[in-house]
């Protein structure tokens, strides 16, 4: 059986990126032939691969700047996945959808927000609307992001109600839709599934020694980050392909492999992104986040790690037990991996 994923796999976002990368390679592991279906979301092509130009000339020229950086992420990305051999050999619009069907004998919803109406610009095809009624249907630790409201949830629920299994990646969302009547599991995100070893393999160790890492800050996380570093005698690197902040030296890493690179060889680290948190911990860094929002907090909850929350430099953690965070994850990691053996591939 041949299995089509749909998720965001084309933008120059390598948290997205990596989650891609993370079910389709477990997917493969397992045995079955699937392939990240080559899908042009039009708003997500307008949001993340368009050119859009400024007003007043100092603006356009800073946004061109920024730009041509961009575009430069955005070929270095998808070089890298097309060597992986992951991608459709179609390309697919709203237009020609449904001839996936002759290409596929199942489908996935894959991770990350393609549940969000409005950042897919209500683009109804990641929830497989165009998927024959013959042909087995499930979602992979799909996102909603913001809460639906009554008239997303008319929309979204009779398609739900198609699919053969439903699991999400936040648990709030998770219980929606088991109210809904549909059986529906919470399972970690795709980047998970593989263990550290499997990801070093593919980073690539920058030119930079001895430095903290900062990867999208607050005001608060990058002045405790100046502080630790200056106490311990570090350099700081912030992964920022645009601005320039005093006291940070900037780095643009433009693919998977380089990205990994800086948090695998960081001694610390300071984000508040959800995959620049789960990248910490797989590869046993200390790091602090100032994000307290719900799924960052239930994670770092289930860890037991309340002590990485930013909440004045003087109160920093010096050490994590990461034998006790390797068995918790192992343990989310082997249920949610047997979720898709038994559930999605149906290997029980």
């Amino acid at each position: 059986m041949k299995y089509g994923i749909l998720t965001f796999h084309n933008i120059p976002n390598i948290g997205a990126l990596l989650q891609a990368y993370g079910l389709c390679t477990t997917i493969r592991k397992l045995g079955a032939e699937c392939d990240l279906i080559d899908y042009q979301c039009n708003n997500i092509i307008y949001r993340e691969l368009t050119f859009h130009p400024a007003v007043g000339f100092l603006r356009n020229v800073l946004a061109k700047y920024i730009w041509r950086k961009t575009e430069r992420k955005i070929k270095s990305c998808q070089y890298f996945m097309k060597q992986q051999n992951f991608y459709s050999k179609k390309l697919y619009t709203k237009k020609n959808i449904g001839e996936a069907n002759k290409d596929y004998d199942a489908f996935i919803s894959g991770s990350d927000m393609i549940w969000n109406l409005f950042v897919t610009g209500n683009d109804l095809t990641y929830f497989l609307d165009f998927v024959d009624e013959d042909k087995p249907k499930y979602s992979y630790a799909s996102s909603v992001g913001a809460e639906w409201d009554s008239n997303t949830l008319c929309k979204v629920q009779p398609l739900l109600h198609k699919y053969n299994s439903v699991s999400v990646r936040e648990s709030d969302t998770c219980q929606i839709i088991n109210d809904m009547g549909i059986p529906c599991k919470n399972v970690v995100d795709p980047t998970m599934l593989l263990t550290r070893d499997e990801w070093a393999k593919i980073a690539l160790p920058p030119k930079e020694k001895d430095y903290v890492l900062v990867y999208f800050p607050t005001k608060e996380n990058k002045q405790a980050a100046l502080d630790y570093a200056k106490r311990h005698g570090k350099k700081v690197l912030m992964i920022n392909m645009w601005l320039f902040s005093p006291g940070f030296k900037n780095v643009s890493p433009m693919d998977p492999p380089s990205w990994l690179g800086y948090f695998m060889n960081a001694s610390a680290v300071f984000t508040d992104s959800y995959h620049g948190i789960l990248f910490s911990l797989y590869f046993h860094k200390l790091f602090w986040t100032g994000n307290y929002g719900n799924r960052i907090l239930s994670l770092i909850n289930t860890l037991g790690l309340q002590g990485c929350l930013l909440k004045n430099d003087r109160d920093l953690i010096n050490e994590i037990d990461y034998r006790l965070v390797d068995e918790k994850l192992h343990k989310l990691r082997i249920d949610s991996y047997n979720f898709i053996k038994n559930q999605i591939l149906n290997k029980s």
